[in-house]
């Protein structure tokens, strides 16, 4: 794991061969399943399976990433602010990448903005499709962290998050084809059956 800043954004990017289950604090403190199964459209809480963060920290268009996030207390009447890590996917539209020669740039110091011009900050969740009621694990662009990081005051949001978006091809429902309300970016496993 090595602390970079690209795009103007600081965090920890996760190698593939850091071994994340060793580590002492909780870093996938956000791929958690919630505890009702009827929850839709939220992030997965109680930890995703060894098998899907090795996919993340592995892919040939993923990486792991932890950023800082600026977090309220909404229970604190003053609503206090604190600063949180929370651990997300970052995930390159283009499919002409080279992560291994990425990781090698991260390890040299090497790395650029523009090898990250086409990462998109995502967060693996349940989608669930109002058509045909399925309910499935996906990586889905997460339009929380861009508007809760630290990002310098002269860059707009329109310039992190909007920018990004543009650059999606909007995954649909693997059942009916239909569009889930949600930017996805990768279908993982049905959850259930529809009614």
């Amino acid at each position: 794991m090595k602390l970079i800043k690209a795009e103007e954004i600081e965090f920890f990017y996760i190698l593939p061969e850091d071994d994340l289950v060793k580590e002492e604090t909780t870093l996938i403190n956000n791929l958690i399943m919630p505890e009702s199964q009827n929850c839709f459209n939220r992030r997965m809480g109680g930890y995703a399976s060894e098998q899907l963060i090795e996919t993340l920290q592995n892919g040939t268009d993923t990486r792991l990433a932890i950023f800082k996030v600026n977090a309220r207390l909404a229970t604190i009447p003053l609503k206090k602010e604190y600063d949180a890590y929370q651990t997300h996917c970052l995930f390159w539209t283009n499919k002409d990448i080279n992560l291994k020669e990425l990781d090698q740039k991260i390890k040299d110091d090497s790395y650029t903005d523009e090898d990250f011009r086409n990462a998109v900050i995502a967060k693996v969740q349940y989608a669930f499709c109002r058509h045909c009621r399925n309910k499935y694990i996906a990586l889905v662009c997460d339009k929380e962290i861009y508007m809760s990081m630290y990002i310098p005051k002269h860059i707009p949001l329109s310039d992190n998050y909007y920018k990004k978006i543009d650059m999606i091809k909007t995954i649909r429902c693997p059942n009916c084809n239909e569009l889930i309300g949600l930017f996805v970016l990768r279908f993982f496993d049905k959850v259930e059956d529809g009614n």
